[in-house]
């Protein structure tokens, strides 16, 4: 079996699980990493068995690299991936595909125009009960989308101690990525107008210029949906992320709480550990964040449409610019289309 040369480009803490998903998939044949940080992507490479480079041109000028996985921080997404794409390679980008309608649409079409797939890593749409939520709508035991609510908060220690980019993002480029891409995609319906606010104190005093909370009504075709997310959760809660969501439909009601995954653990302090998205289960991976890039590699080896398209991380960037319009110009926003 042929496998599918990959390369990632942005080896951080995120972008360690596509290289470990590339190197451990019998499909895909993991061939370079690339930072702009020369010790980690030597690390990591290491690691990985595997070349490395801190130039994306490199990446970009390697016949021998088909698709990449760009996992740089969320405002750095554009230069590589237009990069790539215009070289003719297939991209996964991290969520969200870009942080301006602009720069999602040059995305976009240039991925149309070099005839490659580009997929955004909404990778909450594998996890598991949002897969059974998706088939418990598709069903039609839930009737047709009336109002949904979802909430995605993380605690202060992810602005102030784990991205040492906070001031130039957010917790709604951040966040609300996963949540509206969940509601949006169970849903099935596109959003028409948004309203949102906003709130900058917490974060500022501690010198970091983003959004301590943002609280949002997005109007979708024929139902709505409200959305909140925060950087300011106290580090004593018991999980990194406040995740809950809540659909309600003309037939029934769906309630999913992501961050309590069945295990509790009390020593020094009590948590809730994350044991669905990633682990080693006896030199092995397992979890659902794996499986978006293992479809992506598919869908290269195959030759089919991505399940998260380019289009629809447009869709998602031009939502979230909608809200940050509305709370600027404290208004009701149309959401852009592409």
């Amino acid at each position: 079996m042929e496998r599918v040369k990959m390369a990632v480009i942005g080896v951080g803490l995120f972008g360690e699980y596509h290289v470990k998903t590339y190197a451990e998939y019998v499909r895909s044949e993991l061939v370079a990493v690339c930072d702009l940080n020369g010790a980690r992507a030597k690390d990591i490479a290491e690691k990985y068995g595997c070349r490395y480079t801190t130039d994306p041109e490199e990446i970009a000028q390697d016949p021998d690299v088909q698709a990449v996985s760009v996992a740089t921080p969320d405002f750095a997404h554009r230069d590589p991936v237009v990069q790539m794409l215009e070289m003719g390679k297939h991209v996964l980008v991290e969520k969200p595909l870009a942080t301006t309608t602009v720069e999602a649409r040059e995305m976009v079409q240039t991925a149309q125009k070099h005839g490659v797939k580009l997929m955004v890593d909404f990778h909450n749409r594998w996890g598991p009960p949002f897969v059974r939520a998706k088939e418990e709508i598709q069903s039609g035991a839930f009737g047709d989308p009336v109002m949904g609510y979802g909430r995605l908060a993380n605690t202060l220690s992810v602005p102030t101690e784990m991205l040492s980019w906070a001031n130039k993002s957010g917790p709604h480029w951040f966040l609300f990525p996963h949540i509206i891409d969940l509601v949006k995609w169970l849903f099935d319906e596109r959003a028409v107008r948004v309203y949102a606010v906003g709130q900058r104190d917490i974060l500022r005093a501690k010198g970091i210029d983003a959004y301590d909370a943002i609280q949002a009504i997005v109007t979708f075709e024929h139902a709505t949906a409200t959305f909140e997310t925060a950087w300011v959760i106290p580090n004593g809660y018991p999980n990194v992320i406040d995740f809950h969501m809540v659909l309600y439909g003309t037939k029934g009601r769906i309630g999913i709480k992501p961050d309590h995954q069945g295990i509790e653990i009390t020593g020094g302090r009590h948590i809730w550990p994350s044991v669905l998205a990633m682990q080693d289960a006896h030199g092995h991976t397992s979890g659902f964040v794996q499986y978006p890039m293992m479809h992506f590699v598919d869908c290269v080896a195959e030759d089919r449409k991505p399940l998260c398209t380019g289009e629809e991380g447009f869709e998602i960037t031009a939502i979230i610019e909608g809200i940050e319009r509305s709370i600027q110009e404290k208004r009701i926003v149309e959401v852009e289309r592409l």
